[in-house]
């Protein structure tokens, strides 16, 4: 998804291109590929994932032992860079309903060394009755955490 970046809606900078893929199998969540580009030079380029315990509307709250992380450096302009080389990977059967937030950070040299990130999460997976197998649901009525995406 390609996004504007900028102070304000009338003073754009730039653009940034962010992209996960989230895919289950059983009681294992998968994020690949995780993708960055922006049309401008960026530095300290990170993918950070978690998994929350989270039901469709919820915020949710870390699940322990969930954290991922991949420091990836600069990016020159218009350059796509990946979470590689397996994304984040999250192996949890433990909670009725969960989430999976991915997050990029990056710097803007020209701006100092302000980190700005963009977050998103995903939808709502659902283990029905201790089953160890998650789904991802379209049957309740809130399907998305809150706060699904945001940034700074």
């Amino acid at each position: 998804m390609w996004t504007d970046f900028g102070t304000g809606p009338d003073d754009i900078y730039g653009q940034i291109y962010y992209a996960a893929e989230y895919t289950l199998s059983g009681s294992l969540a998968r994020v690949k590929p995780v993708s960055y580009e922006a049309t401008f030079d960026t530095d300290g380029v990170t993918f950070e994932g978690n998994a929350i315990d989270a039901c469709g509307g919820q915020t949710g709250t870390q699940i322990p032992n969930a954290y991922g992380v991949s420091h990836v450096g600069f990016v020159a302009a218009r350059t796509a860079t990946f979470w590689n080389p397996n994304g984040y990977a999250n192996y949890d059967g433990d909670h009725d309903c969960k989430s999976v937030v991915i997050q990029w950070s990056f710097v803007v040299p020209e701006w100092g060394d302000t980190t700005y990130y963009i977050y998103a999460k995903s939808p709502v997976m659902w283990s029905l009755d201790n089953d160890p197998l998650y789904r991802f649901h379209n049957t309740h009525p809130n399907d998305l955490p809150a706060d699904p995406f945001g940034g700074r």
